[in-house]
C-alpha cells in the first residue's frame, strides 16, 4: 500500500480525496459518494465525484493501484492512472493539479469561460 496510507481504511483516503479535491478544485467539484469499498489484504475503492459540473469522474484504487476517468455510464475512460508518469497518492495537491490539466483538456474553453474557470492550459 502507498505509504500515504500506511495502516488506514479506504474511508479514510476517500476523506482525504475529498479534501483535496476541495483545496483544488472549490465549488468546481459536487456529487462526492463512495460507490463501493474493502479492507483488508484486498483494498478496494470506487469513489464518484463530479468536476465543473460537466464531467462525472470516477476513482478507483485496488492493491496499489489507482485511475481517474471520467465515467459514461457503461464505459470508464480513463484521464490519469498510477501507471502514467503522475505524482502518487502521497501528493494529493500534485496528484489533483494534473488530474485539473487533464480533464479541462476534456471541457470546451466556451464552458469553462462561461463558468468564470478560465481557459485550458
Amino acid at each position: 500500500m502507498d505509504g500515504m496510507l500506511s495502516g488506514k481504511s479506504m474511508l479514510d483516503l476517500s476523506r482525504a480525496l475529498r479534501d483535496a479535491l476541495r483545496g483544488v478544485f472549490g465549488e468546481q467539484v459536487s456529487g462526492f459518494r463512495v460507490l463501493e469499498h474493502a479492507d483488508g489484504d484486498r483494498a478496494w475503492l470506487a469513489y464518484r465525484f463530479v468536476l465543473y459540473d460537466f464531467s462525472p469522474i470516477v476513482f478507483t484504487y485496488d492493491r496499489g493501484a489507482f485511475g481517474f476517468g471520467e465515467d459514461h455510464g457503461n464505459v470508464v475512460l480513463p484521464v490519469l492512472t498510477s501507471t502514467e508518469s503522475a505524482p502518487g497518492l502521497d501528493d494529493l495537491t500534485r496528484l489533483m493539479t494534473e488530474l485539473d490539466r487533464r480533464v479541462r483538456l476534456r471541457i470546451p474553453d466556451k464552458y469553462l469561460a462561461d463558468r468564470g474557470v478560465g481557459t485550458k492550459d
